[in-house]
């Protein structure tokens, strides 16, 4: 290992080196480090790769080097951590957002109920409460298909879809009442109740990709990625159909005397849902 002068020693060198686009030796580091050859062969090899590209037989500092700060840079010779991590590019050409505006008031319960469903034993209990004829016809289900398959079939489309969600908060205004003019609102009682109301919406949004990679499609497997077009879409029905039993359906329930609440659905498929209180 090496102290943490040495360290700083390097980092100041390999910025240098990049700043005038100097070549530098194996040699000339080990001078700077105080390293043995070995040594620093061994640390270009498994801790400076990143920063670090051979041409002939010397090396050249990558750009890379100035997005590093010394705190990162020093943590590679205590902990033996790469600086940059690699990551696999995947790109979802087709996607379903769901957005809902939901007011603030009962955030916990809110909270509460996004959270279940991240439980297989709530989704179980939803499933139960929807009822297995139900989730057959919505899914468009051979009646041969039994309740452990439909069990199935929905856990394994929550395993696989449902890893999150976002919150974020808007604050908007609405009218609470029938159109009328300034002067007839100046003119009512206080006891009349708000005209135009100020309120904090939390939206919560959740993303949904549709695959197409797959040739063929059947009804009975949600999850396995539809062919083209027809295929594709039938899927997004069926991942949509789920999606506003399984979650609207179950978050709404704990916004009670709400007058409205919403759903936007965008991506491949748009729509605006609308959850209107009935009057007793």
């Amino acid at each position: 290992m090496t102290d943490l002068k040495n360290i700083k020693l390097v980092f100041d060198f390999l910025i240098v080196q990049f700043n005038k686009q100097y070549s530098f030796s194996l040699d000339q580091l080990a001078k700077v480090s105080n390293w043995s050859l070995s040594d620093t062969q061994k640390n270009v090899t498994e801790r400076l790769d990143d920063l670090l590209m051979l041409e002939g037989e010397d090396y050249k500092v990558k750009p890379e080097i100035l997005r590093v700060r010394f705190e990162d840079f020093k943590e590679l010779f205590i902990q033996k951590k790469r600086l940059f991590t690699n990551y696999v590019l995947e790109v979802s050409s087709n996607i379903l957002i769901f957005e809902f505006f939901m007011p603030l008031s009962r955030e916990d319960r809110l909270r509460e109920a996004l959270d279940n469903l991240f439980y297989k034993d709530k989704i179980e209990q939803r499933i139960q409460e929807i009822g297995y004829s139900k989730i057959r016809d919505g899914l468009k289900l051979s009646v041969d298909i039994s309740e452990k398959e439909i069990n199935r079939i929905v856990i394994d489309f929550m395993e696989s879809a449902v890893r999150g969600y976002s919150i974020y908060l808007v604050n908007g205004r609405y009218r609470a009442d029938v159109l009328a003019t300034q002067s007839e609102v100046l003119s009512r009682q206080f006891g009349y109740g708000s005209y135009i109301v100020d309120e904090t919406t939390a939206v919560v949004r959740f993303i949904f990709p549709v695959e197409t990679d797959a040739e063929d499609y059947e009804h009975g497997e949600i999850l396995e990625p539809a062919s083209m077009a027809i295929g594709m879409q039938n899927r997004a029905e069926l991942m949509s159909w789920l999606f506003l039993n399984f979650f609207a359906e179950a978050l709404i329930r704990v916004v009670p005397k709400e007058y409205e609440i919403w759903l936007l659905e965008s991506g491949m498929r748009s729509a605006f849902y609308r959850w209107i209180r009935k009057e007793d």
